[in-house]
């Protein structure tokens, strides 16, 4: 499945093997705080599915912030506080901070550089410095405040997406394409709306997670080339998406509450070393070799069986 094709609902399907069960242990709030680990993380509970319910079920959650102390999200017409991981909330009067750019429709940042989509057009600069226009940036058009940067990619690569659904990805040589378009779910009903799209602003993950109103969440390692359904478990229609370092995780807000997802490392294909390669190899030739000599005596004795039976019956008459 390549990102320049369109996809629709029958073949986003990802078979990954996870367990189904439901996992109850909890993420301490104080991780929140410590510097995020440069090693491979594994899967942090054994058993645990991809994605875990965490509260707020049966509420739509339209928005979800990782500020201090916490999460911070929209849901049920007001702003709620987590200060445990999202297992549970408080009421808050004040509104979601604002973003670090004041004029910035969205922004991004990965490691020092920062990317700043405002006015339809992707600005780009370090941290601290004077921002300039992205050569060969496209117009995205009025409204567009979709866009990621992974830190852990290779410095450049930027997935923004149009006004109109249109995912569009920058690679790091500074040439944007169109990387994705969703097809329509069926024949009366049009294409999934674009919801999130969120990456890790610490190199934890080079992963750039898309949220659609109607077809999970989807995934891209390689800056938008190519996306697979990454949602096993998770309710289809996804409203936002937030990455924590800190807990290294990504938090969905879904039309049936916060959902979970703690990053760890895709299954892999198994790999063998040379001599260990060459005696499988070996052990599957004996193993045919000897099914196929017992299926050929089994097959002897029947032939045999079946002479005999026919002489006797000639014998017979």
């Amino acid at each position: 499945m390549t990102g320049r094709r369109p996809l629709s609902g029958a073949v986003l399907v990802w078979m990954l093997l996870a367990p189904v069960g439901a996992a109850d242990a909890a993420t301490p709030a104080a991780a929140a705080s410590t510097a995020a680990a440069a090693a491979p993380v594994q899967t942090p509970v054994p058993g645990e599915p991809w994605w875990v319910p965490l509260g707020l079920r049966s509420t739509a959650v339209s928005a979800v912030t990782v500020v201090a102390g916490g999460l911070e999200v929209s849901a049920g017409g007001g702003t709620l506080l987590s200060t445990d991981g999202g297992h549970s909330f408080v009421r808050e009067l004040r509104s979601a901070a604002p973003a670090v750019d004041g004029g910035a429709d969205a922004e991004a940042r990965a490691g020092d550089d920062l990317w700043v989509l405002r006015g339809g057009r992707v600005w780009h600069g370090r941290v601290g410095d004077e921002l300039a226009p992205d050569p060969g940036a496209p117009d995205l058009g009025a409204g567009a405040h979709l866009l990621a940067a992974p830190a852990a990619a290779p410095p450049g690569r930027v997935v923004a997406v149009s006004s109109g659904g249109t995912v569009w990805r920058r690679s790091a040589r500074g040439h944007w394409d169109r990387s994705l378009l969703l097809l329509p779910q069926g024949l009366w009903s049009g294409a999934p709306r674009v919801t999130a799209v969120a990456a890790f602003a610490t190199p934890l993950s080079a992963a750039i997670y898309l949220g659609t109103d109607g077809y999970s969440v989807l995934l891209s390692q390689d800056g938008g080339d190519d996306w697979i359904r990454a949602g096993p478990g998770l309710p289809d229609h996804v409203l936002a998406l937030t990455a924590d370092a800190g807990l290294q995780a990504i938090f969905a807000g879904t039309d049936d509450g916060l959902w979970v997802h703690r990053l760890r490392s895709l299954p892999a294909a198994p790999s063998y070393p040379g001599p260990d390669l060459v005696w499988r190899w070996l052990a599957i030739v004996a193993l045919t070799a000897a099914t196929g000599a017992v299926a050929a005596l089994a097959l002897r004795r029947a032939l045999r069986l079946g002479a005999l039976a026919m002489v006797a019956r000639a014998r017979h008459h």
